[in-house]
């Protein structure tokens, strides 16, 4: 990540797009490496995309676009103003035909000239011509409706440069190949989510968190529809907050993965040096309330703990971790997807930090690395998704069936009146 920054700046607004095309193995997605020179995420493996520029509200683009802009706001969870949600779905054309050479858009009769297009790009790039001059021209339909969104991520406010990044996800259009003019692509690459992962955590392709995130959030997805119908936002919940003991205060944080509509149960666990477990969501206020929490009680963080790096589960625990220089501490194997660096706990270890005591209990099956945290007096056992319930917005890895057996089997013998605490809402403790 950058180098951290003492005073927070105020984000800017950003769009960038996953463009997918199918291949033999499955989708693949669209790499791009920055090159070495750039003041900002040099030589990072990323997504086209950037912020969202003045222009990209212009009345000409707007009604060009063939989602109006409360249809825009709906589609982006419905905590925007739809002139700002419809805005940025045409920031994220922009970018990526900038980027990309990929125009999602039709001209009269449904098709535009190739020729027009590729010169309409170039002054594009060239600062010769703007998108709204591009679109005039051509007599564009910008197809708005072909984006997918997926997530929402803000830079952590100790980064130096912020944005607030809405992602989407487009499939390539038959018969369109990608391009690159300027300078902002050093090289590209067409893969599979999985194979993404694997060079990330091989070290041969650096990515920031947002980047690995969405590829572990496709990593499972067989389709294009598979991904509009299962990953896409739904309506942004509230932040909610219960005291389940005088220990252990859940919060029910709205966007796991950064995807509105996906609730995860974080839990804030002590009583005035704290383990956060689970902050699955990136998005910043639900992990502003846990801060909050802990300093009305006149104490701090001291630790990040994850059941599993599913991305409802992890997405916001980098974020804590720079916030106030804490670990984050994972099951075994826990560090292999991420792509900063974890403590992983072996079995029965405890968690040293915190002034209740919990130890690490491996409990694969929903992953392998999928831990529960039990607490030493038996009081209570932070399950995560062992009991069952999964992300509402989410394609996740085949469980191990008869691994999940055993880890049930084996907390029952260990903690058999244990109070379960799961991942997710709705919630049905035992009594």
């Amino acid at each position: 990540m950058p180098s951290r920054t003492a005073e927070p700046v105020q984000p800017h607004l950003a769009a960038t797009v996953v463009l997918l095309r199918g291949g033999p193995d499955g989708p693949e997605v669209l790499l791009t490496r920055r090159p070495s020179s750039m003041a900002f995420a040099a030589d990072m493996h990323v997504f086209p995309g950037g912020r969202l520029d003045a222009g990209d509200s212009d009345v000409g683009l707007v009604v060009r676009s063939a989602l109006d802009a409360h249809a825009a706001a709906m589609e982006l969870g419905g905590d925007l103003e739809p002139a700002v949600a419809v805005s940025l779905h045409i920031a994220a054309l922009r970018e990526l035909f900038e980027e990309a050479g990929v125009l999602l858009a039709e001209g009269p009769g449904g098709r535009v000239a190739p020729r027009s297009v590729s010169l309409a790009r170039t002054a594009l790039v060239g600062g010769d011509a703007s998108f709204a001059q591009v679109a005039h021209d051509l007599d564009l339909r910008l197809r708005t409706d072909l984006l997918t969104p997926l997530s929402r991520w803000v830079t952590p406010p100790t980064m130096p440069r912020r944005f607030d990044a809405r992602f989407f996800a487009a499939e390539l259009p038959p018969g369109a190949r990608v391009s690159f003019e300027g300078d902002e692509v050093a090289g590209h690459a067409w893969l599979t989510p999985a194979a993404g992962i694997e060079a990330m955590a091989d070290g041969r392709l650096a990515m920031w968190l947002p980047t690995s995130t969405t590829l572990q959030q496709l990593e499972h997805a067989r389709s294009f529809e598979d991904i509009r119908a299962r990953l896409s936002p739904g309506q942004l919940g509230e932040i909610e907050v219960d005291e389940v003991s005088p220990e252990v205060t859940r919060i029910v944080m709205p966007a796991g993965g950064g995807v509105a509509g996906q609730p995860v149960c974080a839990y804030l666990v002590g009583r005035r040096r704290f383990v956060l477990v689970d902050p699955g969501d990136p998005t910043g206020p639900a992990l502003d309330r846990a801060f909050e929490i802990a300093a009305v009680r006149g104490g701090a963080i001291e630790a990040v703990a994850l059941t599993h790096v599913d991305p409802d589960h992890a997405a916001g625990a980098e974020a804590v971790a720079e916030r106030v220089g804490v670990p984050v501490l994972t099951g075994p194997g826990g560090g292999r997807p991420l792509p900063y660096a974890v403590r992983e706990l072996a079995d029965l270890e405890p968690v040293d930090a915190g002034d209740v005591a919990l130890r690490a209990v491996p409990t694969p099956g929903p992953r392998p690395d999928h831990t529960a945290y039990l607490a030493d007096d038996g009081a209570f056992v932070l399950t995560g998704d062992l009991d069952g319930e999964r992300g509402a917005r989410s394609i996740p890895a085949p469980a191990d069936a008869p691994a999940w057996a055993s880890s049930l089997e084996r907390l029952a013998t260990l903690a058999p009146a244990a109070r379960r605490l799961p991942g997710h809402p709705p919630e049905a403790d035992p009594v």
